[in-house]
Formats: C-alpha cells, structure tokens, sequence
C-alpha cells in the first residue's frame, strides 16, 4: 500500500474523530465524501481489502481538497508530520565524531591492551550477542524504549500546553487548538499501526550511525599516523608476556593474518613491555581491519536488514478496518443476511439503552443485518425457543442488568445452553454479553458498581465470555462499539 496514501487516511481520521460536533467538518461534507468515494470505488466490493482501501483513499482526497483549501495550516501539519530522518542526519555527525576521536589514545605511546577501539569493539560484539540473545527469547526492547520516549514527549508537550501563554487570544485560535490536536493524534495512530516500520527504520539509523563512527575513528588513526609518530608498547600488572600474546593473538590474529602479516611472537611481544616500545604502524593497520570487520561490515549488513524489514513491513500495511471509525464508514455496505437478537433477560431495558445498543450493532456487523428486538426472557428461563439450527449468520446480545446478582445455576446455565445451542448450529453464530449499568446507577455509587461489575465477569470467564458493560448516558459509540467487537464468542481464531 502506499504509505502516503495511508498517511492521508490516518490524517483524516485524526481531523474527524478531533471535531466530534461537526463544528469544523460538516456532516453533509462528510456524506458528500463518501458518497464521492463509493462511486469511485465502485468497481472492486468495499468487502475486500483493496475494495477498502481504495474507498478510504478516494475518500481522504475528497476530504483533502475541501480541508487544504479552507484550513490551510492543515497542509503545514500534514507536512511535519510527515517529516522522516534522512540517512544523512546520521551519516555525517557520526562520521565527524569518529573524526575528532583520536583513537590512538592521548599521547604517542600506544598501549596495545588499552587500545581506544578496543572498548568500541567491545561494546559493539555485546550489542550483537544481546540482540540474538533478545531475538532467541522473542523479546525486543527497542519498541518499549520508543513508547516510553514517546509517552515522555507527549507528557512534556501537555505540560507545555498547560503554560501561561496559552491564555493569550489568537485569531484563528479554535481552528488552531483543532488541528494541533488532530496532529497528536495522527502521531499517535501512526505510531500505534506503523511502530513495526518506525521500530525498523530506527534501527537502521542507529546502526548506519554506529558504522560511520568507527569509520571515522579509522580515518583519523592514519591521518595522526601520517603526521605523527607513534610508538607501540603495553604493560601490565597482572599479565606476562605469553598471556598477552594469546590475548592480542586471538584478537588480532585474524587481521593480521588477513594482511599476510606474520604476528609476532612471544620474545617480540616482551620487548614491547614498557618502558620498551617498537612501531605502532603493523598494530594500527591489525587494529583498524579488525575494527573494519568487527563493527562496520556487521553494522552495513544489520543496517540492510532493517532497511528490508521496514520496507517488507510498510508492503504488508494494512488498514485497521476493525477499529470503530472504519466499521462505521463502512456499516452500510456490511450485514447482507446477518440476523441479530437482543435479548433482555429478565427487565426491559429503557429506550434510550435499546436506541445505543442496536446503533453499535449496526455499526459493528453492518447496516444491512436484521434486527429483532425480542421480548424478555423471565427469571430462570434457560431455554431459548426462537434459537434455531440455520445457516444463517446471526448473534444473540444476551442483556443483563447490572441491578441483579449474577447467578452460576441461573444466568450461568444460560450462558452455557446459549453456547451450546450455537456450537450446535451449522452457522458462524456468535453471542455477546450486554450488561447494562443504567438501573443500578441510581442505586448504587461507583464503588458499589465496580464491585458487582466485578462478580459478573468473574461468572463470564467461567464460560469465557467478556462482559461489555455500558449506560446509554455515559459510553460513547466508539467506546461501545470497541468493547462489544472484541467481546463476540466465539473470538476470530476459534470460528469454525
């Protein structure tokens, strides 16, 4: 998919889930776009992925034309948003530091066991090992990091919007405060759908960045060595000679053997203990093909792997068409033979309550499901009449009231006859449980209502089964029409 494409498409969600009240997008502009999308579209089934896809790119550019032009400091933070780190902002201060490292030490004399890359050598063999050992277990730290960076960034931000001067009155301020919050948000919906990709192309950089360093410290090494004059020596106080032979040796050995360079023995290696010394330039060039090979060969290949996983990884992007402002965009084309029964049991629900209940319904499985309001089953029913074997899709939205204590030998007989009946049934057959909180509000305190929340679900999960608990007053549609998706029984993975 392409990412600017995908880009578009998260931008707009962000503009229109920041203007709930259609105060700055319109709902007829709205309609106007979708409607525009849906005949552009018309060619491939919006069922499909690419069918979607198409349908919310045409819909962006709708959506795009009108905002640009009526609001255009929307196009100035689409911009920097969209803003990424070149290679180069990594490239050159990492090749300058390298330059300004002198990485032959202070003085003239090299001591061949304290040699500078040594320790860069080191730190870079322990990245490797930590990063197979993390990769062998299937954990990765670089994303938690990030998060936590993020959510540090995002805190420092809110801090800094809660200053004084936001006090000031400025022209356009509303449409301001509008799109700077819909830019934190697509920040974060691009984070939280494309954090595979930003994972691998931070990745990249740091190790282009690691490669640069150790090349320039390789740089700067013969550049002193052709102006100076450096002598090599070492000293010890716990190592003879023969120990320090097998430590450069296993080392330095295979550069110096790449090179065709003969490594000294023993007796030279004692010459060299301080306050002998002899010349650096055969250790500098062992030293600098070892560092070559040690950190920027690994760092170019691990670079190149990150670069491909980023690319593989924004291919295989696909847009979060389970997520409540999709399923609704998306809902008239949805639900052709699906049949959905809401059940109370034992109360009848307020107006108010059914109106939500069967908005997120059609939200969720699609505009054109039938909707049955069926009549209350009474206390200690445990048969279901209307329940029948068909091949029909169709969802049972068991509601409870919270107001009742939840019963194992009476709600959770029922539970279990309702999933039996389904498992029964040649259809995809799903249930959910409702748990309507609007007649104990008035009971009971927050308190008290978490509680009984609480013993619900822990009846449920004997059946597993997830609660979705709204009031029609507080729960907004998305928030409903989120929980009751990830509610359904049975889940995706074990539909047969």
């Amino acid at each position: 998919m392409n990412p600017r494409h995908i880009s578009k498409i998260l931008f707009i969600q962000a503009l229109e889930q920041s203007d709930p009240q259609a105060r700055y997008i319109s709902h007829s502009t709205r309609q106007r776009a979708t409607q525009h999308a849906k005949k552009r579209s018309s060619h491939e089934p919006l069922s499909s992925p690419e069918g979607s896809f198409q349908f919310f790119t045409h819909r962006a550019e709708s959506l795009w034309n009108f905002l640009s032009t009526s609001y255009p400091m929307i196009t100035e933070s689409f911009r920097g948003a969209q803003a990424t780190i070149p290679s180069s902002i990594m490239v050159m201060p990492a090749f300058a530091v390298g330059l300004l490292i002198n990485g032959l030490g202070t003085s003239q004399r090299v001591n061949l066991l304290n040699f500078p890359l040594l320790l860069l050598l080191l730190w870079n063999i322990g990245t490797y090992a930590g990063t197979i050992l993390l990769s062998l277990l299937g954990k990765d730290l670089t994303g938690p990091l990030l998060r936590h960076l993020s959510a540090g960034f995002a805190t420092v931000t809110e801090w800094l919007g809660k200053g004084p001067w936001q006090k000031v009155a400025l022209p356009g301020r509303a449409d301001r405060e509008w799109v700077l919050q819909a830019t934190e948000r697509f920040m974060n919906l691009w984070w939280r759908h494309n954090h595979p990709i930003i994972i691998s192309r931070v990745r990249h950089l740091l190790h282009i960045g690691a490669a640069c360093l150790a090349l320039g410290i390789i740089l700067s090494m013969y550049v002193r060595g052709l102006v100076l004059d450096y002598q090599a020596t070492w000293e010890s106080t716990f190592l003879s000679p023969a120990q320090v032979h097998a430590v450069l040796h296993g080392l330095l050995g295979p550069a110096a053997w790449l090179l065709g360079f003969p490594f000294p023995p023993v007796e030279a290696l004692a010459h060299l203990q301080a306050p002998g010394q002899g010349s650096a330039a055969p250790w500098i060039h062992v030293w600098a093909l070892t560092a070559f090979v040690g950190i920027v060969i690994p760092r170019v290949i691990l670079a190149w792997l990150s670069a491909r996983s980023a690319h593989k990884a924004a291919e295989s992007f696909t847009l979060p068409l389970d997520e409540p402002y999709y399923l609704k965009l998306l809902s008239t084309e949805r639900g052709q033979g699906i049949q959905i029964d809401i059940v109370p049991y034992s109360y009848q629900p307020s107006p108010a309550a059914l109106d939500c209940l069967g908005q997120c319904l059609l939200d969720l499985l699609g505009n054109q499901a039938t909707l049955h309001w069926r009549d209350p089953l009474p206390y200690g029913q445990e048969s279901v009449p209307w329940l029948k074997a068909t091949s029909s899709p169709q969802t049972v939205v068991l509601v409870c009231n919270l107001a009742q204590t939840p019963e194992a030998e009476v709600h959770g007989e029922l539970f279990h006859t309702l999933q039996t009946s389904m498992q029964s049934c040649n259809g995809q057959h799903h249930l959910l449980l409702v748990l309507d909180q609007e007649p104990y509000r008035h009971l009971a305190d927050q308190p008290q209502m978490r509680g009984r929340q609480q013993t619900w679900q822990r009846l449920a999960n004997d059946y597993h089964l997830q609660i979705v608990a709204f009031d029609a007053k507080d729960t907004s549609r998305d928030q409903l029409l989120e929980k009751a998706q990830a509610a359904l029984w049975p889940p995706k993975g074990e539909m047969t």
